[in-house]
């Protein structure tokens, strides 16, 4: 056992779009302290190639060493496989069935990958799953569930499982109530289809998060009274749905002890049977977080949970200000990023700091006949890193605060904030340390006693780079890719440790 907890989710390693016809590899060794950890790392650039404004891009998955992509182009679906050089092997249409035709999720696995989508056929709507094999042969095609006859389509929310065997997906059009379908990915059978209306429900305002387990089980939570003038009233209600059921739902109430919260995130913990919440509180003002908060819930017995609320500390709060700010309560502009849960039943909480101005320009009036308005600029900050390491009782065990200072204007963040790289031992948090095409990108290597070191990995200068972090994907242990988009044409960047 490590003497410290280990992380215990497992590794997703899911490959980004690729586009290439030529790349270009580049070997450089690190500029680190951090040890034997990080050794020499590989570059490899895929081609440039234009990005069509009517075209969508799906990940497929990494099949047989070949990274796979799925062009949606309206009545088109065209999947194109790469080798490991990034160079392009093979193309190939898909042709899946029905008109209208929305692909809500992509299941890779190194024997196969499936399309879940939905589609439209005589006024119907249906749920339908495809397995190809890592040809693009079709080997299975199910219809799922007729959806029923509907004019439009519904807004849909999916969620795998840890282990990718399920996939839960969410159908609402309605605003009080909504409908969830389970999915057996490996045996190709929809395990649940029922319908949730909870009283006094309104889905854009009290539903939070889906959750589903290995074994099916889903999960959804909703909020009530999360406002200053029903702080006392304020909880949570988690509902359960188990696969082995037809109709019944489990339902389980958290009161969150006169506190507000904001910016929680959920996470099944299949480990040790748990539904996991880690999120932030304050007591009045929703732009400021006191502290944070705890709970897990065994879903066998939801009276007997954990639920705890831990306030920040002074020293916390200005290192986090930079030490311009002593004495003041709580940490502004604060979000919860990510959860990863610890083996011992314990979660690292991930947050950034982060925050939006909006303003009008002059220039713009005057460049725009008779608009005496003008075009608003929008003005974004992502800044610190704050990661809380939490025992299975809530209590406190460490924090780390990562610093950075990232600014851009007028592209929704899109270059911002980081991508983090998992291991059982370690996390690497990449990002760029300016918004720029000049550009050095760094990265913090933190391990599970809270000691961090910051390396600076490469400069953009040279290689015409934009890369976007935030869509960046795990594809194996010591491998991500990550997108690079620089006036309107896409190249993709595989980094290898």
């Amino acid at each position: 056992m490590p003497k410290y907890p280990a992380f215990s989710d497992s590794l997703t390693f899911q490959p980004l779009l690729a586009w290439s016809s030529a790349l270009l590899t580049l070997f450089f060794l690190l500029s680190t302290s951090a040890g034997p950890s990080l050794a020499a790392q590989t570059l490899t650039l895929s081609e440039e190639i234009p990005i069509r404004a009517d075209t969508e891009y799906h990940l497929v998955g990494k099949l047989g060493g070949r990274t796979m992509l799925l062009q949606d182009r309206g009545a088109k679906f065209l999947l194109t496989a790469y080798d490991r050089r990034m160079q392009q092997s093979w193309e190939k249409e898909l042709e899946l069935r029905g008109r209208s035709i929305t692909i809500l999720d992509i299941i890779a696995t190194k024997r196969d990958f499936k399309l879940l989508y939905l589609y439209r056929e005589r006024g119907h709507m249906y749920l339908q799953l495809d397995r190809y094999d890592p040809a693009a042969n079709l080997r299975d095609s199910v219809t799922l569930a007729d959806i029923g006859y509907t004019l439009t389509t519904p807004r849909q929310e999916v969620v795998q499982s840890e282990d990718h065997s399920k996939s839960l997906v969410m159908l609402y059009n309605e605003p009080n109530r909504f409908s969830f379908f389970t999915v057996d990915l490996d045996s190709l059978e929809l395990m649940r289809r029922s319908v949730i209306q909870p009283e006094d429900f309104y889905f854009n305002q009290n539903f939070l998060q889906a959750e589903v387990a290995n074994d099916g089980t889903a999960f959804f939570a909703l909020e009530r009274d999360n406002f200053v003038s029903r702080r006392k009233d304020h909880y949570y209600e988690i509902y359960q749905a188990s696969p082995d059921t037809i109709s019944s739902v489990a339902y389980s109430q958290v009161e969150m002890r006169d506190s507000l919260t904001y910016d929680l995130f959920f996470r099944y913990d299949n480990l040790n049977e748990q539904l996991v919440c880690g999120g932030l509180y304050t007591s009045r003002d929703m732009t400021r977080a006191e502290g944070y908060f705890y709970l897990s819930i065994p879903p066998s017995n939801p009276e007997d949970r954990t639920l705890h609320f831990e306030a920040f500390e002074q020293e916390l709060v200005s290192s986090m200000d930079g030490n311009r700010r002593r004495n003041r309560e709580g940490i502004e502009e604060l979000a919860v990023r990510d959860l990863v849960l610890r083996r011992d039943g314990g979660m690292l909480l991930i947050t950034e700091r982060n925050r939006q101005f909006e303003r009008r320009s002059t220039a713009t009036q005057l460049q725009v006949v008779n608009n005496f308005v003008g075009r608003p600029l929008v003005d974004y900050h992502y800044d610190e890193l704050l990661v809380l390491s939490v025992h299975p009782d809530g209590q406190p065990h460490w924090h780390n605060v990562l610093h950075k200072r990232q600014y851009s204007q007028d592209d929704g963040g899109a270059y911002s904030s980081f991508f983090l790289l998992r291991s059982p031992q370690r996390l690497h948090f990449l990002f760029n340390d300016d918004v720029r095409l000049e550009n050095t990108v760094s990265e913090y290597v933190l391990d599970g006693y809270g000691e961090s070191d910051r390396n600076s990995l490469f400069h953009t200068r040279d290689l015409e780079l934009r890369l976007r972090f935030r869509s960046g994907i795990q594809v194996a242990a010591n491998e991500l890719v990550v997108p690079s988009e620089r006036r309107n044409r896409l190249r993709l960047v595989t980094m290898t440790y």
